[in-house]
């Protein structure tokens, strides 16, 4: 009976131990190419917008924190000087740090590298620090082509299968909706600058993409690994209007390889390594 007991209790250490979730690590490397202006691509297809049932965001909160941090330590960006503010406040120049104030959108152009700490565990999805990256040689080759990295990043993440796996959202370049000009009310008097009334925007306003880059990036493993990519480029057109270009990508990629994904707008270079196994 003893003997029977520790078969089973062998057995289930062995299952479990057998079933446990392989780690890997993604390092991503995006770039913007250069102008061809002879490029024939037509980019005014209209695309339905990108989402997943089932996705995470990295790096906003990454950003967020980063942001709040440098309000807190006095940031320029953060200083009230409203019309309103004067009113009720006695230092309209000391900054707002709290929830109500929206730090992803202070940034005129986001980092290329997500400012992290490092870590070494495997409690759940977590990003790179840029000191665990390993595309030196990579970047150092677009710097010496005159190309313009977008984002350089990268995450751990468990096995997952095609249902269960996320879909990572990434975003990067010019805070291109900041840029857009601004509405200006038609009333100026003091009624209107307390409680602004609602204002018509314009179409073409209303379509300002957020970020220069934009998309979503899901990799699983079904006996082999396969990565799922699509981005939004954007870039403003002498009209002043903002044009989109898709980016859509699927490969079975093997682990330890450097793949390269191209288009006529941006280049990605992916590489798959296992972590901890």
């Amino acid at each position: 009976m003893l003997f029977r007991n520790s078969f089973i209790l062998l057995c289930c250490l062995f299952t479990s131990s057998s079933f446990a979730a392989r780690w890997f690590e993604i390092e991503v490397l995006i770039y913007k190419q250069r102008p061809a202006p002879y490029l024939q691509e037509d980019f005014s297809l209209k695309h339905d917008e990108i989402n997943a049932k089932r996705s995470k965001d990295l790096l906003s909160p990454v950003y967020k924190a980063h942001a709040k941090q440098a309000c807190i330590n006095g940031d320029s960006r953060f200083r009230s000087q409203s019309f309103t503010d004067e009113l009720i406040n006695s230092n309209p120049h000391s900054n707002v740090c709290d929830d109500s104030v929206d730090f992803l959108a202070s940034y005129n152009e986001l980092p290329v590298s997500p400012p992290v700490e490092p870590r070494e565990d495997t409690d759940e999805i977590y990003l790179m620090a840029p000191e665990q990256l390993q595309f030196t040689e990579q970047k150092n080759q677009l710097d010496r082509k005159g190309l313009t990295p977008l984002l350089h990043t990268g995450w751990r993440f468990p096995e997952m299968s095609e249902s269960r796996a996320q879909s990572i959202r990434l975003f990067a370049g010019k805070h291109l909706a900041a840029s857009s000009p601004a509405i200006e009310p038609d009333n100026n008097d003091f009624i209107s600058l307390v409680t602004p009334s609602e204002q018509y925007i314009p179409e073409s306003l209303q379509q300002t993409p957020d970020w220069e880059l934009d998309g979503l990036m899901k990799i699983y493993v079904r006996h082999y690994l396969f990565i799922n990519a699509d981005f939004d480029i954007s870039q403003r057109l002498e009209t002043g209007d903002y044009e989109k270009a898709r980016f859509s990508q699927f490969k079975r990629v093997i682990s330890n390889e450097i793949h390269y994904f191209d288009h006529p707008r941006m280049g990605m270079i992916v590489q798959i390594r296992r972590y901890n196994h």
